[in-house]
């Protein structure tokens, strides 16, 4: 299998989110499932979230990967954003490393693992998706026991960039896939595995006031939209408090803390993985310019250290002087699997195989499934290829080489469950 191949044709299905449709990615992902012996199990959810899943329920290791992305844009592309070009050694589109590349590598471990050289086979088979050669009936029922057998199980799915519940959440809840190793293929940098991540808090806050003419404010009226801008003034104040980890979380954090400087020089990494992170992404209100707002609303994305509880900070939202209306969008506490996990060990194992140097675990600053995976029960790491500080931007793009270097990694996981 050719996988930046795999990976461009990923692209080039446009799964942006919204809408998040995935049904015909999920085609795509099961055919191929197919060829390899597996028999796809196909969830068709409301408006196209479909998610495909494959490998025996009570398997030992579950590889998982989300097949929408963010919406593309679009100015300031070199190529266009679904066009999955191939060029410069790179695979370029919107998703190519979050996270279709990932989806594409696991693909092509699983093939290599279970499609060994056939010597009674090899000539006359017709081609399927991402050059895959489509066998023939014996050789179907040899890859379906072959199947079987491996204790490996995968989940591709949908709604990852927006929370919904169609996704992850779903196949949780329906018991699709039920808890063991999880090793969820988002982009890392090439020697660090995630092996936590932050919390979440992301929820709206909404004012009210006392409508009147904007010729007498501030001597009459109460304006909503400045009860929010002082309330986002008084919550930021959040983000100066340090909080101390724990022994465990030191290292991982120092770790870490290495590693985002590699990626983003100009950040302030010290404050990253220890303090509250918070944006107010999206602020509407008001009636007209000549009318005291009776009404704004603030969404605000807030990311938690250990050590600090999301009941907390809402706690001390609501409590503000002027007792906003909370909605909760999303709401997770810091989550961690341990490095000495035998997924973590054996993940390790794999990566320093590949690229003959240590591997550092490190704790993740953003959000993913993994959060929902580990809350369940599973023991979920994070690895994957892709270009780290185009995750969401323009000019998304994967390297080719990191494409085939998580092949080896994925394939070297894969034997050590066998």
């Amino acid at each position: 299998m050719d996988v930046a191949r795999v990976c461009s044709d990923l692209v080039r299905i446009n799964t942006e989110n919204p809408p998040g449709r995935t049904d015909v990615a999920v085609e795509y992902v099961a055919d191929i499932l197919e060829s390899l012996g597996y028999l796809p199990r196909i969830s068709r959810n409301p408006g196209g979230h479909w998610n495909v899943c494959a490998g025996p329920r009570d398997s030992e290791l579950l590889f998982c990967g989300h097949l929408d992305v963010v919406p593309a844009g679009v100015d300031g592309w070199t190529h266009d954003p679904f066009s999955g070009v191939i060029e410069d050694g790179f695979v370029w589109g919107r998703g190519s490393t979050d996270m279709k590349g990932g989806c594409a590598a696991v693909l092509a471990a699983l093939e290599r693992v279970l499609d060994e050289p056939d010597e009674q086979s090899g000539s006359g088979k017709e081609t399927g998706p991402g050059g895959l050669s489509m066998p023939d009936e014996r050789s179907r029922s040899d890859k379906r026991s072959r199947c079987d057998e491996l204790p490996i199980s995968v989940a591709f799915v949908c709604d990852e960039e927006n929370g919904r519940v169609d996704g992850v959440q779903y196949l949780l809840q329906e018991k699709a896939i039920i808890p063991c190793d999880c090793l969820v293929a988002e982009p890392t940098p090439c020697l660090n595995p995630s092996v936590g991540q932050k919390g979440l808090c992301r929820f709206q806050a909404t004012f009210q006031g006392t409508p009147g003419h904007g010729s007498l404010y501030p001597f009459a009226g109460v304006n909503a939209i400045v009860k929010a801008s002082s309330f986002i003034q008084r919550i930021m104040k959040v983000t100066e408090k340090e909080y101390a980890p724990e022994e465990m979380m030191s290292e991982l954090i120092g770790n870490s803390e290495d590693a985002i400087a590699q990626i983003f020089p100009d950040a302030d990494v010290a404050r990253l993985l220890t303090r509250i992170t918070c944006n107010p992404g999206v602020i509407t209100g008001g009636e007209g310019t000549n009318i005291v707002a009776e009404e704004c609303m603030v969404a605000l994305d807030m990311r938690l250290p250990w050590g600090c509880s999301p009941d907390a900070v809402l706690a001390a939202v609501a409590n503000d002087i002027f007792s906003p209306e909370i909605c909760i969008e999303s709401c997770a506490a810091p989550t961690c699997t341990s490095p000495d996990t035998a997924l973590v060990q054996r993940l390790s194992a794999a990566i320093e195989g590949v690229y003959r140097k240590p591997a550092r675990p490190i704790l993740q600053w953003a959000a993913s499934d993994a959060r929902f995976l580990r809350a369940a029960g599973f023991r979920a790491a994070e690895y994957g290829p892709g270009e780290i500080h185009l995750l969401h931007a323009q000019n998304e793009r994967v390297r080719v080489s990191q494409l085939e270097h998580a092949v080896e990694v994925y394939e070297s996981l894969i034997r050590a469950y066998v």
